[in-house]
């Protein structure tokens, strides 16, 4: 059973909930034929994500030792040794990159993109200040573009700035929140934070977030919405509470915390149906006059 834990742990299910974004283009763009694709590809990047853990924590153990809370990862730790870790991502990679090449052929090489990226991310680039966040951003444009792939979507300009001002905000949080917990010891394992202060992450964050909600009110204000009007509060709302969370609970990490604060949950299912309400072309009430 503990073994078991281990290889669940080492393949990080809890960060499937990024790989949502592939849905967000046929969404957006009503393309609802498209979702059995679309389910058939989270399915496969989440392979591919946990290929991806698993490169990174083989890598990075001997550093990983020297972190308060990812020294007890299955291949720090010792259960799992970097060489099993590795055959594993081999193997996951293998199947994520067949699935996806049998699903569509642009597809594929956004998700050969991805791995590379990560790869990129975990042998080098992760070391390097700014470059390491903008590599986590490019992840999630990578996602967006495969779910517009799978769909035949064309992705926006709104959209793309979206994401890509929205993910660097949460990235740049997370940084924070991982800068806050360094020891003494802890700059070895997270070399890039040395090219970081708190001071300098806040700044990033308040210009991130400014961007995307400008975007996001660009957006809106040229489409013709009824119900999608209504989510720009509630996004104020769920950008200001992450701010709060990592400025105030000493917390950071997105795929933990956006989904284990009630508040950030009540927020995401007032958003959710708001958009599914304005992609249904529900009529808006009218006021009684």
């Amino acid at each position: 059973m503990a073994q078991l834990k281990a290889w669940i742990s080492l393949f990080r299910p809890h960060h499937y909930t990024k790989n949502i974004l592939l849905f967000a283009p046929l969404v957006f763009a009503r393309h609802w034929q498209a979702f059995p694709h679309t389910l058939a590809g989270f399915m496969a990047w989440s392979l591919l994500a946990s290929a991806v853990y698993a490169i990174n924590d083989a890598q990075d153990a001997p550093r990983d030792r020297l972190h308060p809370t990812k020294r007890f990862r299955p291949v720090a730790s010792g259960i799992i040794s970097p060489q099993q870790s590795l055959i594993a991502a081999i193997l996951l990679s293998i199947i994520g990159l067949t699935c996806a090449a049998l699903l569509k052929t642009s597809f594929f090489f956004i998700s050969l993109l991805y791995v590379l990226n990560n790869i990129l991310y975990t042998f080098w680039v992760k070391k390097l200040p700014l470059w390491d966040v903008f590599s986590i951003s490019a992840g999630f444009l990578l996602r967006a573009y495969g779910g517009a792939a799978l769909g035949e979507i064309p992705i926006s300009a709104y959209f793309f700035m979206c994401v890509f001002f929205l993910s660097l905000f949460l990235a740049l949080g997370k940084r924070r929140h991982e800068l806050l917990l360094a020891s003494d010891e802890a700059p070895a394992g997270r070399p890039a934070l040395e090219g970081y202060s708190v001071y300098y992450l806040d700044q990033l964050m308040v210009i991130t977030a400014t961007l995307a909600l400008a975007v996001y009110m660009l957006y809106l204000m040229q489409g013709s919405f009824s119900w999608l009007m209504g989510t720009l509060p509630v996004a104020v709302m769920g950008i200001f509470r992450y701010y709060h969370l990592t400025h105030n609970k000493g917390r950071g990490e997105p795929s933990q915390d956006l989904f284990a604060d009630p508040l950030l949950l009540i927020l995401g299912g007032i958003y959710g149906l708001l958009a599914l309400l304005e992609m249904l072309r529900v009529p808006f009430p009218s006021l009684p006059r």
